[in-house]
């Protein structure tokens, strides 16, 4: 387990654990950490998370997933309400798809989403109960994928893995690290209990990470150069919608979106490949899909080709993305059906 902050009250502590490959980390609270305002999505994941971290490690499993299952049944309750936003996101995302040819019903996305949820917690309980190998089965990796994985090492060094904000991506990091050598960038939580909840679950998947959040930017690009020399893998997901001004503009959804360059950046000095993945989830049961290798000289190449397939993942099989209930990506939805609206009336 990360190292218990001494005093309870502070709004900061050093948290060490074997997970991190720094050793140790330093999270800070800001004012805003637990969210604005009481019912906010970050109020509610910073009250939720530690709780159920601890009927994880102390409750029965019946009592654990008991509370799963009441929050998902409140949620599944919600879609009869028209402008719930997790719905309105459903039905935004199956009209892009559809204008490209895929054909879902946002109410079968809608309830897959959240079984989908249900089905990565059942994975989680059997993990801290039974161990590793009572849940690598259920994430099927493509033989021909990993041969491919490891002859990239072998050529360049090192691989970055390109994935989007998944259902199932964190847990899949359990078996990704069983077929090559792993290191997950992550960007931490900005609170303490949430940032403990990750590491002790990082701890019992046995699979090493970056944590990024407020940490000093020069270490952490040399400690990614050096993993990324070293015959490893970096795990990153890299669809945040990054507004600032040294964002690239991808297309996404028929929309000009802002995405991180950092990434891409490092491999394209490197010299290294990009591959894009995605995880695909029918409740407890995952497939990993990959990419082919990008290696490309310019950074905005690089992350136009991953996004795109990104795009074309999310639109064949929407309910494993969990930005589905992500505010920003709301706003993207929302711009890319207006588009459409639009488009039509003319």
């Amino acid at each position: 387990m990360a190292a218990r902050d001494p005093d309870p009250s502070t709004r900061s502590a050093t948290l060490r654990s074997p997970a991190l490959y720094l050793g140790a980390l330093e999270v800070v609270e800001g004012e805003r950490s637990r969210g604005r305002a009481w019912l906010s999505g970050t109020r509610l994941k910073s009250l939720a998370i530690p709780m159920l971290h601890w009927s994880l490690c102390h409750a029965p499993v019946a009592l654990a997933m008991a509370q799963v299952r009441l929050m998902v049944g409140v949620m599944r309750l919600l879609y009869r309400r028209p402008r719930t936003p997790l719905r309105l996101a459903c039905e935004r995302l199956c009209r892009v798809a559809a204008q490209r040819g895929r054909e879902h019903d946002p109410k079968w996305v809608y309830h897959q989403y959240l079984s989908n949820f249900t089905g990565v917690a059942e994975n989680y309980f059997r993990l801290y109960r039974e161990g590793i190998e009572a849940v690598l089965e259920r994430v099927e990796l493509p033989a021909a994928a990993v041969g491919m994985m490891h002859a990239l090492l072998r050529e360049h060094g090192g691989v970055v893995l390109a994935v989007p904000h998944n259902i199932a991506s964190a847990f899949s990091g359990l078996a990704l690290n069983h077929a090559f050598p792993l290191l997950v960038v992550a960007k931490n939580s900005s609170t303490i209990a949430r940032t403990r909840v990750a590491l002790d679950m990082f701890e019992r998947m046995q699979v090493q990470v970056l944590m990024v959040r407020g940490g000093n930017a020069f270490e952490l690009s040399r400690a990614l150069f050096r993993v990324l020399g070293s015959g490893r893998v970096a795990a990153a997901t890299l669809d945040n919608v990054d507004g600032s001004g040294t964002a690239c503009s991808a297309t996404l959804f028929g929309q000009p979106v802002g995405f991180a360059r950092w990434a891409a950046k490092v491999a394209v000095r490197r010299g290294i490949p990009v591959v894009p993945a995605y995880f695909s989830s029918r409740g407890a049961r995952i497939q990993v899909l990959f990419g082919e290798p990008i290696l490309a000289a310019e950074v905005d190449t690089v992350v136009q080709r991953y996004i795109a397939f990104f795009e074309r993942h999310i639109l064949d099989d929407p309910a494993s993305w969990a930005y589905l209930g992500d505010k920003r990506w709301q706003r993207v939805l929302r711009e890319a059906d207006a588009a459409l609206d639009e488009a039509g009336s003319r």
